[in-house]
């Protein structure tokens, strides 16, 4: 009896996923031609994994009804999420407490107010504005603004998953939602914070878009500025190089997940999200294949492009899945938190980071609004318009502070909605007061006095 349905349960899944990876691969290519030959969409720095989302969510069934992909394609950014944070666990390398207090403390000062500050604004808009404003909501609305702006699509894809577990199946498309808003905002927000303070004299070396290089607007490297991506650590006798990598993230995903199951099963209080233990399972299994002295054999840049092909697919089946009925039905509560998500995010620009980050407060504020509204990269593109040069060395300081804010972040995401969901808003909220308050304290005490070069 359980033999004739199985098998055709297994092949109508393999036909859907292999339908709903040719739409996304199509639409893809289709927005990578787009991004290469119009110049509007150049000067706004719009990803292309960006763009073929918003192709796939206007063709889609929230849309035109042209191109449906499968039901279970609003299931892939789980997943997705979860590969991305195995490969990042198998590539961070923890800081020196030396380096990361005298050289990179005043960014990461500033990255953990950032981080911090972003989730007491989400979580006191649940638990002071949204019992009198927007009573029927769920009480971890806030938390669309943080995952969103800061985590962007990848955060946004693992908290709606979270929340989804406890109850509040809307939170996917809203954090998504917030997620893609925030890109437009790191990009427009950011141009403009250019543009006023080289009129103020506070940026020198601004480059115009036309001064950029053309491969840097358009997004296709000429030969001569190719980097490769990875090398042979094996040979391809025994197994290619590609797999050798692959697998090493699949297994560490797969344990990850059965880590998760594990947790929760005896964690009744709380729900443990499954990219969160990958991470964890990632930075063991980096650690103990360091230890027996292998892990030479595994490249970085792989296992990093890995997790950035990961990130393009999420981000294209994040944006395609949005459920456009859910963003009208919240539609004014969604407006308020993003306006008030944007008022703090200048407010960090304006007023904290000229006090934290010292002299040369500028360029870092400017990549630190890139990535705290939409994404790394975006900071990135960023800074090599108001630092073409890299006089100001953000990147190598940034590499370095780094690891700390992502692991505050994993943490922060992984208990935050459970305890909001289950009604410790204010224990939550002060909380994370006190960790802001500690933040301060130790930027006061030990950062501050020392020089920042």
């Amino acid at each position: 009896m359980f033999v004739t349905l199985k098998p055709m349960e297994v092949i109508i899944d393999t036909w859907s996923l292999l339908t709903d990876a040719g739409i996304a691969g199509i639409l893809l290519l289709l927005a990578k031609m787009l991004r290469t030959n119009v110049q509007l969409l150049q000067r706004l720095f719009i990803p292309t994994a960006l763009l073929a989302g918003l192709m796939g969510l206007i063709l889609g069934r929230s849309g035109f009804g042209l191109v449906n992909l499968s039901e279970m394609a609003s299931t892939y950014s789980g997943l997705l999420i979860c590969i991305v944070f195995a490969a990042i666990g198998l590539i961070t390398k923890f800081p020196k407490f030396d380096d990361l207090i005298h050289r990179t403390g005043r960014l990461w000062a500033f990255n953990q107010i950032i981080i911090l500050g972003q989730w007491i604004v989400g979580v006191g808009f649940g638990v002071l504005i949204i019992p009198i404003i927007f009573p029927d909501l769920s009480p971890a609305f806030g938390l669309i603004m943080p995952a969103g702006f800061m985590g962007g699509h990848g955060t946004a894809a693992g908290l709606g998953d979270t929340l989804a577990t406890l109850g509040w199946e809307d939170a996917l498309s809203l954090g998504l939602t917030s997620a893609t808003f925030g890109v437009f905002l790191a990009v427009l927000g950011g141009m403009l914070i250019i543009n006023i303070c080289a009129r103020l004299g506070l940026l020198k070396d601004v480059s115009r878009f036309e001064e950029l290089d053309e491969h840097v607007r358009r997004g296709l490297t000429p030969a001569e500025h190719r980097d490769s991506v990875g090398d042979e650590t094996v040979a391809s006798s025994s197994i290619h190089v590609f797999t050798f990598h692959i697998s090493l993230i699949a297994g560490v995903t797969f344990i990850g997940y059965l880590l998760a199951n594990l947790a929760n099963q005896n964690l009744t209080f709380i729900s443990v999200p499954v990219f969160a233990c990958c991470f964890l399972v990632g930075c063991i299994t980096r650690f103990v294949v360091q230890k027996l002295g292998f892990f030479e054999h595994f490249d970085e840049r792989l296992i990093s492009s890995t997790a950035s092909s990961a990130t393009d697919f999420l981000i294209f089946f994040g944006i395609s899945s949005i459920q456009l009925a859910v963003l009208i039905s919240n539609a004014l509560p969604f407006a308020v938190m993003m306006a008030i998500g944007i008022l703090f995010c200048v407010f960090l620009v304006i007023f904290v980071a000229p006090r934290v980050l010292g002299a040369d407060w500028v360029d870092r504020a400017i990549f630190s609004w890139g990535w705290m509204t939409g994404t790394v990269a975006l900071g990135i593109l960023l800074l090599r318009v108001c630092d073409p040069k890299n006089k100001s060395h953000v990147l190598d300081d940034y590499a370095i502070s780094y690891v700390p804010g992502s692991v505050a972040d994993i943490i922060l995401i992984s208990f935050v909605p459970s305890f909001v969901m289950m009604g410790y808003g204010l224990p939550v909220l002060g909380a994370l007061l006190a960790a802001i308050a500690a933040v301060l304290l130790i930027f006061w005490v030990f950062i501050r006095p020392v020089s920042h070069r």
